[in-house]
């Protein structure tokens, strides 16, 4: 006992105080933490904390010794791994130059600050699931840390099966204090990551939780250059329609239906007829540029008291539905000349960041009755819980289908780009259609759903704003929401048993334990202490005071990034990686441009509703309806086994079916041998032959034996 005290002691307090008292609620909590983990490395000890004297100095004499620990940490792109892999070196504030081949600047940092050997053996290219998959024939003798981006899962389950250290043990027994004092503070990230044996086994990547995540960003200019001017020179180009509206025959909004809704305290938005924007543009003799955008501007100066008709869609008083803005995208999608100057003759009113990122189109189903889609910002997490309870698999409600065939008309109207759907193009599509306004080949597009930094950052495009979500009859409720909340991710790292002797254990445990100190949490957020200004802090959005980059991070993030202060942080100094950590909203805000402070502030100052674990919003149909869903779920071996041999939902080919209805349903025009669903009852067919009952029974298992476990 006297060995597992000294290695608590080592992890709770072999970090110097630099960076204490930087005034940001994780680092605070991180030094509540660390206070509470000194007292119980302490009694673990055998005696009081201030009696623990002897401990402290056998603590003292382990940290003595220089352990190596190797890592295998893979996430599929040798940029992001532990290595510095750039071609050209890296000189620090203090003057050392780093090169290829050497550990990155913050890793070093630790190596340092835990007198450790730390050796880096991952492949660096390698994808997470394939060096998981590979390490597992030779039960993990390869390093002592293993981790990587989504595979807790895999984590997880060779925990159970005695591959990976437990940590629920280790913790009992007086090993990583702050981590089990950060689990006590967080109980929804103890039983996201409880296995069905009620253990632990590994660390996970703890995103900004309760905060937003992804939101909706759009060009702001040309919403009003489209709707407030007097004078404005339309396009006359023909335009077909597909669209036939959602708030139509019984679903009118108008009344208790929608017809008045509160975007911020004490200002009310009442729609006064029942008159449906789509319906409107489609019985028009003539569809173009000029008619389209004349009907919308006459329907909301018709519908709703603002100074202008772009209030409906940008401020703090917007309350459009999804036909409203549906009929805006066709607006743009008609007026590409009078919108780009004459330099395009096509625009794209809705984008993905890129092709990997399409299944945010499918998100757009919060806002045609409140469908669920993703419990979570991941397209893995493809349930819900529903109001008995139970788990639901999303992809295969009839909800989600009538949204592809939604998705679908809008489509063949041209409002979504189409390349997005093709997961061969890897192009940053953000990146071309705000980016290229001055190139000489520029493409445009106008809205994206994504996160609000890199999204407003004024490289990329000085006229994006944040607007508010549509408003929506959501969980039977009239209301801003969005079901994109910051999440405990599928990510983190967990300690071999087989490839390490208990000296390297305990090492490692001091390892996974310091990101959870006040030290180790402004590292990985923040970076190294000669990065930061010594005396000065960061004044968030939200009242709280974070560690301020200086200078010389500027400077060399915009020479070497391009200004990305995110890649720069990750792919030059080592921070920001998805190890096992909490990560802190005060790094997004502080490389957020003034637009997007603006969009913060819009957003936290309304009465938008947002996913969350503790599943709180306005009283509705599902009482869990707001709930995230765990990140993963804890599977047995026979569960495993049920799902890889009398299963085949999971497999891409079923996100490529259904994307083959958004491309080719309305518009007909399937290439050979494609699959598109024509109804529901067929979609829901290609479920059940894959085995859907047992693949939800399966994790229904799991999911109550995690309820019950915790």
């Amino acid at each position: 006992m006297r060995r597992k005290a000294a290695g608590a002691l080592a992890a709770a307090m072999m970090a110097s105080a630099l960076l204490a008292g930087c005034g940001s609620s994780v680092v605070e909590q991180a030094q509540e933490q660390q206070t509470a983990a000194q007292t119980t490395a302490a009694q673990a000890a055998g005696g009081t904390q201030e009696g623990s004297g002897q401990a402290e100095v056998q603590e003292t004499a382990d940290l003595a010794k220089t352990v190596e620990l190797k890592f295998n940490y893979a996430v599929g792109n040798k940029s992001r791994t532990m290595t510095y892999n750039q071609e050209s070196p890296l000189t620090l504030p203090d003057g050392t130059v780093v090169t290829a081949g050497m550990l990155k600047p913050m890793w070093s940092y630790v190596e340092k600050e835990l007198n450790s050997k730390f050796t880096d053996v991952t492949v660096q290219d390698m994808k997470s699931s394939d060096m998981i998959q590979t390490e597992s024939t030779s039960n993990f003798l390869g390093a002592n840390i293993y981790g990587g981006e989504s595979i807790a899962e895999r984590l997880m389950f060779y925990g159970t099966e005695g591959k990976f250290v437990n940590l629920t043990e280790m913790m009992e027994a007086g090993y990583l204090p702050n981590f089990k004092n950060y689990l006590n503070n967080n109980p929804d990230v103890r039983s996201a990551i409880t296995a069905y044996d009620g253990n632990i086994y590994h660390v996970p990547y703890i995103a900004e939780i309760n905060q937003i995540a992804r939101a909706f960003e759009i060009r702001g200019s040309w919403v009003t250059e489209l709707l407030d001017q007097t004078d404005a020179s339309y396009d006359t180009d023909r335009f077909d329609i597909y669209y036939q509206g959602f708030y139509i025959g019984d679903n009118k909004r108008t009344g208790d239906n929608g017809g008045t809704v509160t975007p911020k305290e004490g200002v009310n938005i009442a729609k006064k007829t029942d008159a449906n924007i789509i319906e409107i543009q489609n019985s028009l003799d003539v569809k173009n540029g000029e008619t389209l955008t004349g009907a919308l501007i006459q329907y909301i100066n018709d519908n709703y008291d603002y100074d202008t008709p772009s209030q409906l869609y940008v401020g703090e008083k917007a309350a459009y539905d999804i036909d409203e803005l549906i009929a805006l995208m066709r607006c743009i999608k008609a007026n590409p000349h009078y919108l780009t100057d004459g330099r395009a003759d096509v625009v794209w009113p809705l984008f993905t960041r890129q092709s990997s990122y399409r299944e945010e189109l499918v998100r757009l189903a919060t806002y045609f009755g409140g469908v669920k889609v993703h419990g979570a910002d991941s397209y893995k997490a493809t349930w819900y819980i529903d109001e008995n309870g139970k788990v639901q698999y999303t992809y295969s409600e009839e909800g989600i289908y009538n949204v592809l065939c939604y998705l679908s008309d809008m489509e063949a109207e041209g409002l979504i780009y189409s390349d997005c759907y093709d997961l061969t193009d890897k192009t940053n599509y953000r990146s071309t259609l705000w980016g290229t306004d001055d190139g000489d080949a520029p493409s445009f597009g106008f809205m994206t759903y994504d996160f609000i930094a890199s999204s407003t950052s004024d490289s990329l495009n000085k006229d994006t704003i944040v607007i508010l979500p549509p408003v929506a009859k959501v969980n039977g409720v009239w209301q801003y929401y969005m079901d994109n909340g910051r999440a405990i991710k599928p990510d983190g790292w967990a300690i071999s048993i087989a490839g390490s002797t208990q000296e390297q254990i305990d090492r490692a445990c001091a390892v996974l334990d310091y990101f959870f100190t006040a030290e180790g949490a402004v590292l990985q957020n923040y970076g190294l202490p000669m990065i930061l200004e010594e005396n000065e802090k960061y004044e968030g959005p939200d009242g709280i005071s974070y560690p301020k980059f200086n200078s010389w991070v500027t400077e060399t993030c915009n020479a070497v990034a391009k200004g990305d202060l995110s890649t720069f942080l990750r792919d030059w100094m080592g921070c920001l990686m998805p190890i096992g950590y909490q990560k802190e909203i005060g790094f997004e805000y502080q490389y957020t441009s003034e637009r997007g402070f603006e969009g913060w502030a819009l957003l936290q100052g309304s009465t938008l509703h947002i996913a969350t674990y503790a599943g709180e919003g306005p009283d509705g149909d599902n009482p869990n309806y707001y709930k995230m869903i765990p990140p993963v779920f804890s599977l047995t071996s026979r569960q495993k086994e049920t799902i890889s041999d009398s299963t085949s939902i999971e497999s891409d080919d079923i996100v490529e079916y259904m994307f083959n209805i958004v491309r080719y349903r309305t518009k007909g025009n399937a290439p050979q041998g494609a699959e598109v669903a024509q109804t529901y009852e067929e979609y829901a067919a290609k479920f059940a032959a894959r085995g859907l009952d047992l693949y939800e029974q399966t994790y229904q298992a799991a999911y109550d034996v995690m309820i019950l476990g915790n």
